[in-house]
């Protein structure tokens, strides 16, 4: 996934309800008035009811869905992990999606050239094996601007729906997820207005494609705050109220808070007010699955001594899998951030060529099972259609012993919310 800082805004607030009133007088013959005085009793009794029914449902929200399903990613790089364990994990998924193709034009897509076959043939047959709906993701590997002037074009655009249509029947896939993210992190938002009505004319041409042929259409998108479209929007050139209509899921991408300085992966306020936006705008938690991460990042925060440049180590990644390793080996001690839903920790590195020595101050923040659980706590409570993995080989037991009891077995809320 792009890595970007998405910056939280605090959402419109919805428009007040109104309450009509209505005119009760009647004027008539007197056995009129009976009949209608019963009639009015019977209707008053039914008023009365209906009105218990109203106020035991205003006293506060649904209850949260019992159980989420739970989709999943599977990137190239991580298949030496994902692989050993699959069988076990993939019972529990319902739509797992191979993260390694790339359009790279209007009428190409291509496997990725650093992906190893061996290993994704024996991911893809796992998965046909099981009951997991098999749902690739399709990036664009294109530079910046060539995605938008393809769909542009009317012409070009067909041509890459029915290039994709092609893909899927060739595959016998399931169904596609679209993962377009050069609108947003490459063209620039001065190119957002143009490119939305284009972007909503090929969802709806591709999903119309895919559902003709029995298959599903994903989207993953970046989060947006509210349903308005300006700077404090999100990225609204996804424009998801229009095109929910025409997918099966919208995967929102809830992650990648903090990329380029130290901070929180998806804190809690931020992933419920990507919740609250894509609700306002869509008015369907049907079509709204929530993208969870099982990962974190690791930053040098600072140096002291004689550093050898060449030997310094920038910002790196850390998954669920991976951290207890690290902080074994640093002898850190992480601390939970409640607010966040996250743990941080720091710690010291020496960083040396032979000649010379510096060390350098780095700093974490991750995202365990616990983690996992408040999201797709999150996920229940506003009643979304599931909640997708970022990614399959990034997580450990402790995010399987979180994800399996709510999708085997109704459990209670946790009622857990973002301040």
């Amino acid at each position: 996934m792009t890595e970007i800082d998405r910056t939280a805004v605090t959402p419109v607030a919805g428009t007040p309800v109104t309450d009509a009133v209505g005119d009760d007088s009647f004027r008539g013959r007197p056995d009129q008035r009976r009949i209608v005085l019963v009639g009015l009793g019977l209707l008053l009794v039914t008023v009365l009811a209906a009105a218990a029914v109203l106020a035991r449902r205003n006293d506060g929200p649904p209850p949260p869905k019992p159980d989420i399903p739970v989709d999943a990613w599977a990137p190239y790089w991580t298949l030496d992990d994902a692989l050993p364990e699959l069988d076990r994990r993939v019972t529990a998924i319902r739509d797992v999606s191979p993260f390694w193709f790339n359009a790279v034009g209007v009428d190409r897509i291509i496997t990725d050239p650093n992906a190893v076959d061996e290993g994704i043939e024996e991911f893809v047959d796992s998965i046909r094996r099981s009951d997991a709906q098999l749902v690739p993701s399709i990036l664009d590997a294109m530079p910046a601007g060539e995605m938008a002037a393809i769909l542009a074009d009317p012409a070009l655009r067909a041509r890459h729906v029915e290039t994709i249509r092609d893909f899927a029947a060739g595959g016998d896939y399931d169904g596609i997820d679209i993962d377009y993210e050069q609108f947003a992190f490459a063209d620039g938002r001065d190119t957002w207005w143009t490119t939305r009505p284009h972007w909503v004319a090929f969802v709806t041409e591709l999903g119309d494609a895919l559902h003709a042929d029995g298959r599903t259409l994903t989207v993953s998108i970046p989060p947006i705050y509210d349903a308005q479209r300006n700077a404090d929007s999100g990225f609204w050139v996804y424009d998801y109220a229009a095109i929910a209509p025409h997918v099966d899921r919208i995967r929102i991408m809830a992650y990648d808070f903090s990329v380029f300085e130290p901070g929180p992966i998806a804190p809690l306020d931020f992933v419920e007010r990507a919740i609250n936006g894509a609700l306002e705008a869509t008015g369907d938690p049907d079509k709204l699955v929530l993208g969870v991460p099982a990962y974190g990042r690791n930053w040098p925060t600072g140096e002291s001594g004689e550093c050898p440049v060449s030997e310094l180590q920038g910002r790196t990644t850390v998954t669920a899998r991976s951290v207890d390793d690290l902080i074994a080996r640093r002898a850190a001690t992480p601390v939970a951030v409640e607010e966040t839903g996250e743990w941080v920790f720091t710690y010291d590195l020496e960083v040396t060529d032979g000649t010379s020595t510096c060390t350098q101050r780095r700093q974490v923040h991750y995202v365990d099972g616990d983690g996992i659980r408040l999201r797709m706590d999150l996920a229940r409570e506003h009643r979304l259609n599931g909640v997708a993995l970022w990614a399959l080989g990034f997580d450990d037991d402790a995010v399987w012993d979180a994800i399996l009891p709510t999708v085997a077995e109704p459990t209670a809320a946790t009622g857990v919310t973002a301040p």
